[in-house]
């Protein structure tokens, strides 16, 4: 069982740190993957981010490790990871934009690969 999870925010203006806090879906048992999108431009951090309270990446991460665009394959857009639970667990991200996306305000879009069936 996979599923792709969208998380969605408005960046208002250039340079702009903002929080996300989501719950994770409850029907999947792990995150297996995250991407970003080109769209949001270079030089951006993730300040922080956990699942559960659990770093997932060292603080002020380069979002470009996380990033891919049109001329990578579809099923090769995710960043893998292993052994991120996820059944309902929150997860938390600091996002600090690098001032230079093609225009503000934009939506950045988070996409998270779920998998397995979560054993409620």
């Amino acid at each position: 069982m996979k599923k792709i999870q969208l998380i969605e925010k408005e960046i208002p203006v250039a340079g702009a740190t903002v929080k996300i806090n989501e719950e994770l879906d409850r029907d999947y048992a792990e995150m297996t993957g995250i991407a970003f999108l080109d769209n949001i431009g270079l030089n951006c951090l993730l300040n922080s981010s956990s699942i559960d309270g659990e770093e997932v990446f060292p603080k002020n991460f380069e979002v470009a490790f996380l990033q891919s665009n049109v001329f990578v394959p579809p099923n090769e857009r995710f960043f893998s990871l292993q052994d991120k639970k996820a059944g309902g667990n929150k997860i938390e991200l600091e996002f600090k934009d690098g001032s230079t996306a093609a225009s503000y305000p934009y939506t950045l879009k988070i996409y998270i690969r779920l998998e397995g069936e979560a054993k409620n």
